[in-house]
């Protein structure tokens, strides 16, 4: 009997070790992980709640965030007011799992929506708006040698306001794609020269097709540099249309020119929409993209936005009634129906083709600040439906790809 049941329980600790190496295994072969990170800056009353839209980058081993909204008082859906910010905070982005911020300074005014872009030595922030309206302005950051305190440079403003535009670098220039130009949803590609941006800005090719606002863009340096573009959208904006788009295009900065790409799809061959994720390159040829808008629920929101306009040009009280009833329901629904793309899709730059690598509700966020440090990147705030933000800052460890 003893015997028995010494070989009934060396049989179960043989399954036990079986099983756990078992799932060390899944684990370790898993392309991609993800780690909910614990703290957030709070210098600022309403911050800790979290923000959507801030600006933000990586300076040497230091995570910098930075300006950002949201509605802090009262919900969207009760008529609360969003409230811009203007602190800028760094934390050690080596650390475990708790990051430990502290204040460095403030961006000139409180603003969010505008672009982040590396560069050697710092960042680049440009445009933005704030309850005042679209930003112009530009500013270099770096950080003190002691690091305890930003530098901020002011450079040349933009040629006009812009807010809810992609930004990137190739080469030695710096290129700002699509946004709201002086209000209106464009397809605008303005690009500086790096050395010598204080000397002003260059209007491109524009991209073709619809104009699109909250776009996701990532460089290559092949063959003279490329600007990679998906997802958008535009509300209606004097009588034109509302769009969404899931396509995407290539510049190429020596031809000057755009082609179109392979639509972002999961391993279900569904198309994506990137329109308000992020993306980053990870290497010469490989570009990760996160979060963004379900398609065809929020064109439905931007078409009802558009009637919305009509009814009210026709004075047309029992329709404007009725449509604002609707956007009611539709404001007031859990953050799981909106569908946000929860999907981690790698596109290959050579192969023109993606890959999803993961799916994970954590970063099924729409204006999260996606932040690329080598194989690793943040995932920063965001909205979990509109008007709803996340304090949640998630890392991802890319192990495979």
């Amino acid at each position: 009997m003893v015997r028995t049941t010494v070989w009934f329980f060396l049989c179960i600790l043989v399954g036990l070790i079986a099983s756990c190496n078992s799932r060390q295994a899944t684990l370790l072969t898993q392309p991609i992980s993800i780690q909910e990170m614990i703290g957030i800056p709070d210098a600022e009353p309403g911050f800790a709640s979290g923000v959507s839209a801030c600006y933000a980058g990586a300076i040497d081993d230091l995570l910098l965030v930075a300006g950002g909204c949201n509605f802090p008082d009262l919900p969207l859906t009760a008529g609360g007011k969003k409230r811009y910010y203007k602190g800028i905070y760094v934390a050690n982005r080596n650390v475990d799992s708790v990051f430990h911020w502290r204040k460095v300074g403030e961006l000139p005014v409180a603003a969010a929506y505008g672009v982040s872009i590396p560069i050697p030595g710092g960042l680049i922030f440009a445009g933005g708006m704030n309850e005042e309206g679209s930003l112009s302005s530009v500013y270099r950051l770096r950080l003190s040698k002691d690091k305890q305190s930003v530098i901020m440079d002011t450079l040349h403003s933009l040629p006009f306001a812009i807010d809810n535009m992609a930004g990137v670098v190739v080469g030695e220039r710096l290129f700002l794609i699509g946004g709201n130009v002086e209000g209106k949803p464009s397809c605008s590609l303005l690009s500086a020269e790096l050395s010598h941006l204080n000397e002003g800005w260059l209007q491109e090719s524009s991209f073709p097709g619809d104009p699109r606002i909250q776009p996701v863009c990532a460089a290559q340096s092949a063959k003279g540099g490329s600007i990679y573009m998906w997802g958008g959208f535009a509300p209606s904006v004097d009588g034109v249309p509302a769009t969404l788009s899931t396509d995407g295009y290539a510049y190429s900065i020596v031809e000057r020119s755009w082609k179109r790409l392979a639509m972002p799809t999961g391993s279900d061959s569904v198309s994506v929409s990137l329109g308000g994720g992020g993306a980053v390159s990870l290497n010469d040829s490989l570009i990760i993209c996160t979060g963004g808008v379900n398609k065809s629920i929020f064109l439905s929101a931007l078409r009802r936005g558009e009637m919305l306009q009509k009814a009210k040009a026709a004075q047309c009280t029992k329709q404007i009634d009725s449509l604002k009833a609707v956007d009611s329901v539709y404001l007031s629904r859990p953050a799981d129906w909106y569908c946000f793309n929860d999907k981690v899709l790698l596109y290959n730059v050579l192969r023109d083709s993606w890959t999803e690598l993961s799916q994970s509700t954590s970063l099924a966020r729409a204006g999260a600040a996606l932040v690329g440090c080598n194989d690793t990147l943040f995932s920063i705030c965001g909205e979990l439906k509109p008007g709803v933000r996340t304090p949640e800052i998630n890392r991802l460890i890319i192990r495979s790809y």
